[in-house]
């Protein structure tokens, strides 16, 4: 990056402080940080929940809707081809990796860097070597004036008529200074047919060796001008490679998402099933008393919530079919195509495992590994490559050309060539050409206007280190946030799972269960379900928010197990090539 963006006459101007801007953008974010900052560890706030509650944990965890004890009794109703819904069982390690392996995205991905290797490919077929032939058939009769002296009369003809064949063959090759050389040779067979005039020998027989080169002195020489287009075509496929890099860390992230999103979603379908049982008991309950002590306003009450709690279940179902089918769309398994009906079950559950980590080693991490900081160097070294050309484009044109020929002439093939590897007869050409705009102010705005792009490309890095900064620290406060909500979803849960129990207790002593009571049940079960699922969420945001932590510093793949190989050298060309191992 710094060679880039290094002035090509090495002249003390901007290029400096574009170097040392460069140099401190990642500085200045880590200036208000320890440099020995200690690692701190996600904790949990110390709970509220009274002694008594927390002794009967497991009892209060048994209170209320469970996946794992109805997970053999979920409702989720018909396929759509009417038949009954079948079910696949997929890990978390599987999903990943055929999402990496099959993913449509990525495989249209995957081909860019191939593609932009053919324009690397293309720029430095410039420089490769041409050969040329050219046929030329020639019949000339025409009038030509004659040369009349007093006294003796005309001397010459009135007319010229001739046939003349050519034909000529060679290599031609541009050269990173700038220059073309050549070598060719040609032969000419030239029949006088201009009567009453004689040429010895007739026919003849022209050979010729020429020898070129033509080379620019200062506008277009040197081969940083020469080799641009080459360099730019390169660092356009490493940033495909980035590009795909980065479109794996947010696949991945992503994927891990889905299934989490998943996850929640069999469980938001449990809390809601278990709502219409619980429910439907309380509701029988009144309808046994509608001749003692229940009014039909506060059965039909009944009745609305249970209703109620259907159309929940109705509701989730569908978000869990919508889960599903996202999931197959992410992943692309031949075996599980989206036109599938076949539901996608998760067999791994939510991990709440503490986190280790630090502000400054995760912005460092992030800064070294994050495609993004990538791309803005290569947009530099672009932006550099482009003002070296503009700068040279402001130069007279000053071209050296240079020739030289041996010939040769005789009746025949043959002894024409021999005449020219005898070198007797030897031309030589040398020329130079200038030209220069006046004012030259168009080369003059292309180069201020380079100027400014890589004063635009310098800025952009900054702006790309701002942003990697800002995405590490909102993901890892998402992580601490979500880490310390799950404490306090789960006691609320605690709370409200005892709140329902001593409602339980009081309704196995009481002599009648009154309306109003068992309306206060209702509201508990409600009250209970929706901390339940406050808890689910919180565990799901938490493994989410380390997926997108994992992304942020850029070692998404590295977490989970997958290797991005470069195949072939990068100066010279290669595309991205991944090796997905079980991921963890």
């Amino acid at each position: 990056m710094l060679v880039g963006c290094e002035s090509p006459l090495g002249a003390p101007d901007p290029s400096e402080i574009l170097r040392r801007g460069v140099a401190e953008a990642v500085e200045r974010e880590l200036e208000p940080l320890p440099e020995l900052e200690q690692r701190l560890v996600t904790k949990q706030p110390v709970s509220d929940v009274v002694p008594t509650l927390a002794e009967r944990r497991e009892e209060l965890n048994a209170i209320g809707p469970s996946y794992e004890r109805s997970r053999d009794r979920l409702e989720v109703g018909p396929d759509l081809t009417g038949a009954k819904q079948q079910e696949v069982t997929i890990s978390l390690q599987w999903t990943i990796a055929s999402a990496v392996r099959s993913n449509l995205d990525i495989q249209i991905a995957r081909l860019q860097p191939a593609i932009n290797e053919t324009d690397v490919v293309a720029a430095e077929a410039v420089f490769d070597a041409l050969l040329f032939s050219n046929v030329d058939y020639e019949w000339i009769d025409e009038p030509t004036a004659a040369i009349a002296l007093t006294g003796t009369g005309v001397i010459g003809t009135a007319e010229r008529a001739n046939e003349q064949y050519r034909f000529e063959t060679g290599l031609r090759k541009r050269l990173i200074s700038g220059a073309e050389v050549s070598v060719s040779t040609d032969l000419t067979r030239f029949d006088n047919r201009t009567p009453g005039t004689v040429l010895v020998p007739d026919p003849s027989y022209t050979a010729a060796v020429r020898l070129g080169v033509a080379q620019p002195l200062l506008r277009g020489f040197g081969s940083e001008v020469n080799t641009a287009a080459i360099r730019i075509s390169r660092n356009t496929e490493r940033g495909s490679i980035q590009q795909l890099r980065s479109d794996l860390l947010q696949l991945v992230a992503a994927t891990e998402g889905a299934y989490w999103d998943l996850v929640f979603a069999w469980r938001n379908l449990a809390i809601a099933q278990w709502l219409v049982e619980v429910g439907i008991e309380v509701r029988d309950v009144l309808e046994r008393r509608r001749d003692f002590d229940t009014r039909l306003a506060q059965y039909a009450d009944a009745v609305a919530r249970v209703e109620q709690r259907r159309a929940e279940v109705i509701r989730s179902q569908r978000l869990l079919r919508a889960a599903s089918d996202f999931m197959k769309q992410l992943v692309n398994d031949p075996q599980l195509p989206v036109g599938a009906e076949a539901l996608l079950v998760p067999a791994d559950s939510t991990v709440e495992a503490p986190i280790s980590y630090s502000l400054r080693d995760a912005i460092l991490t992030a800064v070294s590994n994050r495609p993004e900081i990538q791309q803005a160097i290569l947009a530099i070294d672009d932006a550099s490559i482009r003002q070296i050309f503009a700068d040279n484009a402001r130069l007279p044109l000053l071209d050296l050309a240079a020739q030289i020929s041996f010939t040769g002439l005789d009746g025949g093939t043959g002894v024409a060539y021999d005449e020219l590897i005898d070198a007797d007869f030897v031309d030589y050409v040398v020329g130079l050409s200038f030209e220069f705009p006046l004012g030259n102010r168009a080369a003059e705005a292309g180069f201020r206007r380079a100027r400014l792009e890589r004063s635009a490309a310098v800025i952009g890095y900054r702006r790309a280190v701002q942003a990697v900064v800002l995405d590490v620290k909102s993901a890892l406060r998402d992580v601490i946030s979500t880490y310390e909500l799950i404490q306090a979803s789960r006691s609320f849960r605690v709370a409200q799972a005892e709140n329902l129990r001593a409602l339980l207790v009081e309704e196995e002593t009481l002599a009648a269960l009154t309306p109003e009571f068992l309306d206060l049940k209702f509201t508990r079960q409600e009250t209970l379900a929706s901390a339940r699922l406050q808890e689910v969420q919180a565990l799901v945001s938490f493994d989410k928010s380390v997926a997108q932590l994992y992304r942020a510093m850029g070692v998404g793949l590295t977490m989970n197990r997958i290797d991005f190989e470069v195949v072939g050298d990068p100066d010279v060309g290669g595309s991205g090539r991944l090796d997905d191992g079980p991921p963890g």
